[in-house]
């Protein structure tokens, strides 16, 4: 019998941080089949470091094909930068372009429709657009030009792969996507390996007894950790709580403004971002999860996994296709400070209903393991090839 060559595969990923996202990528790559696929991976210098231990085939890095961003800037930018990608698109044998993130997927497309390149793309938005351009875009004439590149990948992509229900509604609904294009694939966990380094020691020391409550994310407009703080001032003015948040980004100083105007600085400690955040996740009590928007939750599954019971908001798309409120976790209103401060007030006070729910928030984490995740991917590239 004859060889079979595995498929060339160009996985677009455009980021300087390492995030949900990356975190996706690094457990996809990591459990492509070697035998099936071959692949080259394209992303920044200042990222690669982070996936370098996964023996890429060949890396491509942006700085040096000339690619000058990794989100959306003016037209120029945008048409340069899928040129770019387009002549490495030439200049390959790729059999399939897969793009993470909107970015990459909106150059997969122009690079087919404007630069003629025949390449099999594949997109895949890890957000849900028609939300995030009604809420944070507030220039009409960006809000056109991003729902116009988001419409092409959605209309012109042999495949979209989301992360949930909503996601792929969303795509349908405002942006032309066909339904029997779009393949639902939740993210995963990797629980082995989060309860290993949740295990580590956090080198941090609270009095005992004294409530902890955590959240982790980027620190940027969309996580709404104001609304986090609000909550829980509302808590600490009936008991003493220490409120750890995890991560790093351009809200940081406004955020501890508004926990000085809140006057519970004293309570909230934040940490940055951390390479392991499981141990300090696994220290407290409750994890909160506050987002407007979500495609879908990777924090949530994450806590899950450290037997955290979670607190989310009932945000678009992904929180309510993870938890069973009530069962698993506990929804709240996107908007609703006094609703999230008596939630968390209310599991504060309950053990036995914190332990139910981290044992069934853990149970649940196990439903999206990382094999499962990279199997559909496979065989979305391979019945992609197939076309």
């Amino acid at each position: 019998m004859a060889d079979i060559r595995p498929l060339d595969i160009l996985f677009i990923h455009p980021t300087y941080t390492f995030g949900g996202a990356e975190r996706t990528a690094y457990n996809l790559i990591k459990n492509l089949d070697p035998f099936l696929f071959r692949l080259t991976f394209l992303t920044s210098k200042k990222v690669f470091p982070r996936f370098s231990d996964l023996g890429i085939s060949r890396v491509v890095f942006l700085e040096e094909i000339g690619m000058k961003n990794v989100w959306f800037g003016g037209m120029k930018s945008i048409f340069d930068d899928a040129r770019a990608v387009a002549g490495l698109l030439r200049h390959g044998s790729f059999d399939i372009a897969f793009g993470m993130m909107h970015y990459a997927s909106a150059l997969l497309s122009l690079s087919k429709i404007i630069y003629r390149v025949g390449t099999r793309i594949i997109s895949s938005p890890r957000g849900p657009s028609g939300v995030y351009l009604q809420k944070f875009i507030t220039n009409p004439k960006e809000r056109m030009l991003l729902k116009f590149l988001f419409s092409l990948f959605c209309r012109f992509s042999d495949c979209l792969i989301v992360t949930s229900q909503g996601m792929k509604d969303d795509c349908v609904r405002n942006f032309g996507a066909k339904t029997d294009r779009v393949t639902v694939i939740p993210n995963s966990v990797d629980a082995a390996e989060i309860s290993r380094m949740a295990a580590e020691n956090s080198g941090l020391h609270f009095h005992p007894g004294l409530p902890v409550v955590s959240a982790a994310g980027r620190l940027s407009v969309d996580k709404n950790f104001p609304l986090l703080l609000k909550a829980c001032a509302g808590v600490m003015e009936r008991q003493k709580v220490k409120l750890l948040i995890i991560g790093e980004g351009p809200e940081r100083e406004r955020l501890k403004t508004v926990a000085s105007d809140l006057k519970i600085a004293d309570n909230v400690l934040f940490i940055g971002y951390q390479e392991n955040p499981y141990k300090y996740i696994a220290l407290s009590d409750l994890f909160v999860h506050t987002c407007l928007v979500e495609g879908f939750g990777n924090a949530i599954i994450e806590a899950m996994a450290c037997r955290v019971p979670v607190i989310a908001t009932a945000c678009p798309y992904g929180p309510g296709e993870i938890i069973s409120d009530g069962e698993d976790g506990i929804l709240v209103p996107v908007h609703d400070a006094d609703c999230l401060c008596e939630a968390i007030v209310s599991l504060l006070g309950d053990s036995r209903r914190r332990e139910e729910l981290s044992g069934n928030g853990y149970r649940r984490a196990l439903d999206f393991p990382v094999g499962k995740m990279a199997e559909a991917y496979q065989n979305c590239f391979l019945n992609v090839a197939r076309i």
